[in-house]
């Protein structure tokens, strides 16, 4: 097993790079990058959900997608106290609120400098909006509502089932 100095440089390490790939997007495309790379992320997440079945249960999917211990990946579901349901139905289509209370991308984000919100975030988001998305054979799409330095709010769109 590692130690702590070594877990310690690894995770600057990720910090440094993510950073890295953040301003470069942005010196290539511009500001479009974030949108660009949540489409690039959605795109190999339909290509990796290949390994998964089909399903309607939103925590086992999530589950595939964060994939990796409590201690990495701790997404919850939320819902405002005036909502009697987790899920939010509209005309065509329903939500819900994902709590990010733990996230490697947020934390390599901070310990580099970069914005929440920004092209990590929008990749990975793009990446499990792919993977749901053909899990549960209807289209899905996530949107930051809050990101913070200790969790963010995502919001998990999709078609009326």
């Amino acid at each position: 097993m590692e130690d702590a100095e070594t877990l310690a440089d690894r995770l600057r390490a990720l910090s440094e790079a993510i950073a890295v790939f953040d301003q470069a997007g942005g010196e290539v495309t511009g500001r479009s990058t974030p949108q660009l790379m949540y489409f690039a992320g959605k795109d190999l997440g339909k290509r990796e959900a290949a390994a998964y079945d089909a399903t309607d249960d939103l925590e086992r999917a999530l589950k595939w997608t964060f994939r990796g211990s409590p201690e990495v990946w701790k997404v919850t579901l939320w819902k405002n106290q005036e909502d009697d349901d987790f899920w939010v139905y509209e005309v065509e289509e329903m939500f819900i609120r994902l709590l990010f209370e733990r996230c490697p991308i947020r934390t390599a984000c901070l310990g580099s400098g970069v914005a929440l919100g920004g092209v990590a975030c929008q990749t990975m988001h793009g990446y499990a909006a792919g993977v749901l998305e053909s899990v549960f054979g209807r289209k899905v799409d996530l949107f930051t509502e809050h990101a913070g330095p200790g969790s963010c709010l995502v919001i998990l769109k999709t078609t009326l089932e």
